[in-house]
């Protein structure tokens, strides 16, 4: 089993190719992109350990890091990606655009 997810929303999302560490068939990827603002978040991936990474930043300046344990799935979701935990009432939604920013519900 895997954490669930679309590599093109992914794609869409960021903008560009994963980079995998240390290959493809590890199951882990890392998603980067910037605003305009300046705003970048980096999310690392695991797949078949089910933990997420995601830091976001301002003129490479951390401003926040979190990681996500027992992540179920990502999926596109009015306008931005959620990513969903199991046994978890919180989800994390990171937008991209008009500018980057993390909502958690």
């Amino acid at each position: 089993m895997y954490t669930k997810h679309d590599e093109y929303e992914l794609l869409e999302f960021f903008g560009s190719e994963p980079i995998y560490i240390p290959c493809k068939d590890s199951g882990i990827s890392m998603y980067v992109t910037e605003d305009s603002n300046g705003i970048k978040i980096v999310m690392v991936l695991s797949l078949y350990e089910y933990k997420c990474t995601i830091d976001i930043g301002l003129h490479d300046r951390e401003i926040f890091t979190t990681s996500l344990d027992n992540v179920e799935y990502l999926r596109a979701e009015s306008g931005g990606l959620r990513i969903h935990q199991k046994d978890s009432a919180r989800d994390y939604l990171i937008y991209f655009k008009p500018n980057i920013f993390l909502k958690i519900e």
